[in-house]
């Protein structure tokens, strides 16, 4: 084979997977249109599947769909920043972790942070109408000055100067557009930019400098709006900050952009907020699944890993964050396959998940096998929301019959110490993976 540089997609996946896959599958992936940072994403990728025993046959035209406009939402497409995409609800799960938690019940002055939460702070509003016994403060040293809104409500989010920084469109097929050109998609929303600037009406009764023209709209200080009785939100860099004690710190899908080296940094920076028996959440998910984390304690010794977790959806055929590392040696990552592969490997209960997995992707109509065993997807693709909701049942209904509880009893079979976390998600004794 000639080198990874150069290689196609059906080589690299014969590389590392046994096989090559059909062709109609391949066709919809050109390694030549990448550039090296998407080139090397896709390696990383299958180098993890490789070490989670991931058979050819789950990779499913989602997956290689993701990968064909993988470059779109790397770093290097939004000249070197972290886009900041979310949705409502990301963070439930982790959210009703934190409610489960007995050592906080009869405690007085509760105080959260949600650091790197981004803009729109989603994740920090959800948490304070979650935890409304708590004060919350959103932290991130990125909230934009100005975010502009076009007629259909997609946006844009730029800097004091007038740089645009980013953009996120709502889950739809027009939204999902946007993120085919970026370039386009920059030059149309600094021009909108420019035009509402230049020519809007200022709206009457805000206290946020506000423009609109023809259905769109210009706000200056929007993440005032997200403010409430139990929520504060800072633009500042983490170690500039100035915070009561801290019972339970939320950093999310903040460590995937660094090095090992540096993730350790940062949690021994952060662990400074925390008091005594105080929480910190550590790790990635996608728009609210596919979640792996690591879960710390702080102790009078010190800070110590507490528990690595990861949701059971990371074991489906269609699944993408499992793969999503934008650095090798990825400690989520490395611990996520190595942990799948026990599973995987399991020669009684592998095959019965799967098979049951199998059937209820076709019964949900996301996608179902064909003749070659490959996975074939409906003539009309599911938006991203509707795939997520049908997905979300699908695991519901496995966890409902005891499939999770199976995953947990094989690790614990095969020397790991692991447990269903009291949101569902399989837990293991990071003592017993590193």
């Amino acid at each position: 084979m000639q080198n990874t540089a150069e290689a196609s997609f059906n080589e690299l996946v014969e590389k590392y997977l046994g096989g090559p896959l059909p062709r109609d599958m391949t066709d919809r992936i050109s390694m030549s249109e990448h550039p090296a940072e998407a080139k090397k994403f896709v390696v990383r990728a299958l180098k993890l599947m490789n070490r989670s025993n991931y058979p050819i046959t789950s990779l499913s035209p989602y997956f290689i769909h993701w990968l064909s406009t993988i470059k779109t939402i790397l770093p290097s497409a939004w000249g070197g920043q972290i886009p900041p995409i979310t949705l409502p609800d990301r963070h439930r799960k982790l959210d009703a972790y934190i409610k489960n938690q007995t050592r906080f019940k009869g405690k007085k002055a509760l105080v959260f942070l949600d650091m790197g939460c981004g803009f729109p702070p989603i994740t920090a509003s959800d948490t304070a109408k979650a935890l409304t016994d708590w004060q919350v403060y959103g932290v991130d040293y990125s909230f934009p000055d100005y975010i502009v809104y076009d007629k259909e409500g997609h946006y844009a989010c730029f800097d004091k100067s007038g740089r645009y920084q980013y953009f996120q469109a709502l889950m739809s097929r027009n939204g999902r557009a946007l993120y085919q050109d970026p370039t386009a998609t920059r030059k149309y929303f600094t021009r909108l930019f420019s035009t509402l600037k230049d020519q809007g009406v200022p709206f009457p009764g805000k206290t946020l400098k506000l423009f609109e023209k023809d259905g769109c709209r210009l706000i200056r200080n929007h993440v005032l709006n997200f403010e409430s009785e139990n929520l504060c939100l800072i633009k500042s860099d983490i170690k500039d900050i100035r915070l009561p004690p801290v019972m339970v710190i939320r950093c999310m899908n903040v460590h995937v952009y660094f090095d090992p080296d540096t993730r350790k940094k940062m949690v021994a920076q952060a662990g400074k907020f925390l008091e005594r028996d105080g929480l910190m959440i550590v790790g990635t998910n996608g728009l609210a699944i596919q979640a792996r984390y690591f879960v710390y304690e702080k102790k009078k010794e010190g800070l110590a890993c507490k528990a690595f977790a990861f949701s059971p959806d990371n074991l489906g055929p269609i699944s993408f964050m499992p793969w999503f590392t934008l650095h090798e040696n990825d400690p989520e990552a490395l611990a996520l396959s190595r942990l799948s592969r026990i599973i995987r490997s399991h020669e009684t209960f592998w095959p019965e998940f799967s098979n049951a997995v199998d059937r209820l992707l076709a019964e949900k109509g996301i996608c179902r096998r064909r003749g070659d065993h490959f996975f074939q997807v409906p003539a009309q693709e599911l938006l991203p929301r509707e795939y997520m909701a049908r997905g979300a049942a699908i695991w519901q209904e496995l966890d409902s019959k005891g499939y999770v509880d199976g995953a947990v009893e094989v690790l614990n079979k095969a020397g790991y110490e692991a447990w269903k976390n009291p949101v569902g998600d399989i837990a293991v004794n990071p003592l017993s993976v590193f």
